[in-house]
């Protein structure tokens, strides 16, 4: 079991498994578990940091309006798709094909994962 400060992760580029970089981490999303806080999801990308500042629908529009939202890199990473036994360098652990956007996801349920790594 390896344990990661969440701080050391907020703000680092994320690459795929082909090693192109697909964002950064902007928000961390946990949920309370008993005594314990777990991860459930990784938020990347520019509309992820609109959100993180609770502007969302204003970020939105301004991204719309100068054209600068792309759904390509717009990502709800799930826990367990997420290598950050690197904290600098985390990466996918699965195609960036294979993820959805924020718009495809929804409110979906993601199972989640206790604040450190899970051993495979």
């Amino acid at each position: 079991m390896t344990n990661v400060n969440l701080e050391h992760l907020a703000g680092r580029r994320v690459c795929s498994e082909s090693g192109k970089s697909i964002g950064y981490i902007e928000e961390i999303i946990a949920e309370q578990d008993g005594d314990d806080l777990v991860v459930t999801e990784f938020h990347i990308g520019i509309f992820a940091a609109f959100e993180r500042l609770s502007a969302s629908t204003i970020g939105t529009a301004l991204l719309d309006f100068f054209r600068l939202r792309r759904r390509s890199g717009l990502y709800r990473i799930p826990w367990d798709k997420l290598d950050i036994t690197d904290p600098a360098h985390p990466r996918l652990l699965c195609s960036d094909d294979e993820l959805p956007g924020f718009e495809d996801i929804g409110n979906s349920r993601i199972s989640p994962a206790p604040l450190h790594q899970r051993d495979s």
